[in-house]
Formats: C-alpha cells, sequence, structure tokens
C-alpha cells in the first residue's frame, strides 16, 4: 500500500512498523529525530504493524494518479530490521499497479518515525531527507493507523479492512486534527467492501 522525496506507502495506503528487531532494550530512550510539526506516537510494534493496511483516505498525490480504487500496502519485516513495502491499486482500466520499496527507522526504538524510500541503487537503498512516514495515530489493537510527514504534505488514514467504523473513523479523524492537518485536504479512497465513491473527508 504509494515519485516524489515525501513518498509513502501507504498506503497507500498505506502504511505500516523494534525496525531494528532486537537491537535495542525495551527501556532503552528513542532516538531524537526531527518530525516537524507532527508527533509521532510513543511506540509502534513492528511485528503487529507488519501485514496488510488499507487506504481509507490520503492528501491526493501524483504517485497514485492512476489508482482508480483499492490502494493498499504491506509491509513485512526484513532479516536485516528493515521493513519491506509493497503498496498497489486497481487502475481504472482494471489492471493492477504496484511498487516495492524500503523502510528504515529513524527513532529506534520506538519506530514511529521512518523513512520509505522506492530508489535502489547497486543493491543498496537509498534514503534522503529524513523521515517522511510518521505515524501520528494507532488504535491499540492495530485495527487502524495514521500517517503524516513532517510538512504535511502527505496524509494517510489506514485501516486493516476496506472500511472503519464510526468510533474508529473519529478517532482517526482526530489524531490528523491534533497534529494540525486539514481534513478536507484529504479524499476518500474508493475500496471493494468500503467506500464505492471518492469524496472529501472532511
Amino acid at each position: 500500500m504509494e515519485v516524489r522525496r515525501r513518498v509513502v506507502g501507504a498506503v497507500a495506503g498505506l502504511a505500516t512498523a523494534t525496525l531494528l528487531l532486537g537491537a535495542a532494550p525495551a527501556h532503552a530512550a528513542a532516538t531524537a529525530v526531527d518530525t516537524g510539526s507532527v508527533t509521532p506516537v510513543a511506540a509502534v510494534d513492528v511485528q503487529r504493524y507488519a501485514g496488510d493496511w488499507y487506504q481509507v483516505a490520503a492528501i491526493p498525490a501524483i504517485f497514485e494518479i492512476q489508482c482508480f480504487k483499492n490502494v493498499k500496502a504491506r509491509y513485512d519485516v526484513q532479516p536485516d530490521g528493515t521493513i519491506g513495502v509493497r503498496n498497489s491499486c486497481r487502475t481504472i482500466i482494471g489492471t493492477t499497479s504496484a511498487i516495492t520499496g524500503r523502510a528504515r527507522s529513524e527513532n529506534p526504538p520506538a519506530n514511529s518515525a521512518l523513512t520509505v524510500s522506492f530508489l535502489k541503487l547497486a543493491g543498496q537503498w537509498r534514503y534522503f531527507g529524513g523521515p517522511n512516514y510518521v505515524v501520528i495515530g494507532l488504535d491499540p489493537d492495530y485495527r487502524w493507523a495514521v500517517v503524516g510527514d513532517p510538512d504535511r504534505s502527505s496524509g494517510f488514514v489506514l485501516s486493516r479492512g476496506p472500511v472503519l467504523d464510526g468510533d474508529q473513523l473519529a478517532a482517526a479523524k482526530a489524531a490528523l486534527s491534533a497534529n494540525g492537518y486539514d481534513l478536507c485536504d484529504f479524499r476518500i479512497t474508493r475500496q471493494d467492501g468500503g467506500a464505492s465513491r471518492a469524496g472529501s473527508f472532511c
């Protein structure tokens, strides 16, 4: 589940995920990182965050212009402790568009601020510009997540299923508002089994 510097996976959302699993004791302080105008959640359990996420809503982005519906993201913990990212969607002509990338934690062991890259050169993933995937809202049961970036140029509402119930949706919107986002900048994502039409999120 999503190319400019601020590309995320979300996604596409979907975005979502210790990245350096076992590398630091649980009591260790999180690495300081500049997340700009947004505040990351206290901690993300990468093992629970891994898996499939549906994009419920997002700020429209050029890298999703080909996506008509069913924007999803899948996150998998890699042997080196990074996170594999696969963003996919269904196009207007019924084909699947997908891109793969890699994410690394910028604030271990909290792992709530990540840099996602879709650029691989000479067998190495290249990371630029600091965190572009900041988890700013997260359900205690990992049923939904809200992802932003330091300058609020991108934002994603993710869910384990194609739709959120009323309380979950209200909590996700509250996380966005608490981080200075304008809900009207977001568009609802069409999902089979979820929203049938795109529209304003506010």
